[in-house]
């Protein structure tokens, strides 16, 4: 034989200095969670920025660079590295021979 299927008791026979309690009890807890999160999220705790990959960049300022030692490109004033280019315009050139065939 089959059990009889009971029903859960409804909301409006509880008493309702509960239900204020369990209401009270779960705005406390959001606000605390919303509280820890931002506070986490705010500090980089929870979730860090990424990691940048490869080498760190130099930090040159202007006029810094010796003039020999500078970007072949007209205007450019970063540090040359390879074949007398910058790693920016050194990567354009290789995107555009590598795209030419």
């Amino acid at each position: 034989m089959a059990r009889p299927k009971t029903k859960p008791a409804p909301a409006a026979l509880a008493p309702e200095s509960l239900l204020a309690w369990a209401d009270a009890a779960g705005e406390a807890l959001g606000r605390g969670l919303a509280r820890g999160l931002s506070a986490g999220l705010a500090a980089g705790g929870l979730w860090p920025t990424p990691r940048r990959r490869g080498r760190p960049p130099k930090l040159v300022l202007p006029g810094t660079v010796a003039p020999e030692k500078r970007c072949t490109v007209e205007g450019c004033i970063r540090q040359a590295r390879s074949k007398g280019l910058c790693p920016a315009h050194y990567q354009a050139e290789r995107r555009l021979r590598l795209a030419k065939g």
